[in-house]
């Protein structure tokens, strides 16, 4: 009986082995098939699309909705600075220039406005800014025609290239710059880290 078994696994044919599988080069042609088709298509309806858009004005639309995000998160405002003279002296100017929206009252933008200097309208004119790089507002209340501006530290280095005057100088810029938002300001406290700023 053994060797029944082996003369019939000795007789059984060898098995075949599979041809390569050419499946693979089938799905490759066909996306090439589909490649070439699609940029055919794409060459052939660009120049309607074009027409299209150019014909429902989508690019003055974008720019309109540009325009209108960048309105809504800024605005103008008038801020103070000051032109230096060649006698030692300085004079203000009110500048218009645009500022962002902080999300915070406009007296806060118009002073962080203020505080992040003038912007290249001014420069040309000549205005610069008493107020030192660095400076930033902590707080600021209005109350029955009194402002209360809470600056940082460096606030206090303000003006030092222009002599003693420059922080009275600084001091001043805040002052008109809020006094032009709102005329019914009548007197400014300028404070740094809480502590009135005197001079």
């Amino acid at each position: 009986m053994i060797e029944d078994l082996q003369d019939e696994m000795q007789q059984e044919e060898p098995v075949k082995k599979e041809k390569p599988h050419r499946r693979g080069h089938f799905l490759f042609l066909a996306f090439i098939v589909w490649l070439v088709y699609a940029t055919i298509l794409i060459m052939v309806s660009l120049p309607k699309i074009v027409v299209a858009i150019r014909e429902a004005n989508l690019t003055e639309t974008i720019e309109s909705l540009k325009e209108q995000r960048l309105a809504s998160q800024s605005r103008d405002a008038k801020l103070c600075f000051v032109i230096p003279k060649s006698d030692g002296s300085t004079s203000f100017v009110i500048c218009t220039q645009r500022i962002r929206r902080t999300g915070a009252s406009e007296y806060h933008d118009v002073i962080e406005g203020l505080l992040d200097g003038p912007k290249q309208e001014a420069f040309s004119s000549g205005a610069i800014s008493c107020i030192s790089k660095g400076t930033t507002l902590i707080g600021l209340t209005v109350s029955s025609g009194t402002a209360f501006v809470n600056l940082s530290e460096s606030f206090t280095s303000s003006g030092s290239t222009w002599g003693p005057g420059g922080l009275e100088t600084a001091c001043q810029q805040i002052t008109r710059t809020l006094q032009a938002l709102d005329t019914s300001i009548t007197d400014v406290v300028i404070l740094v880290n809480g502590e009135e700023l005197s001079l």
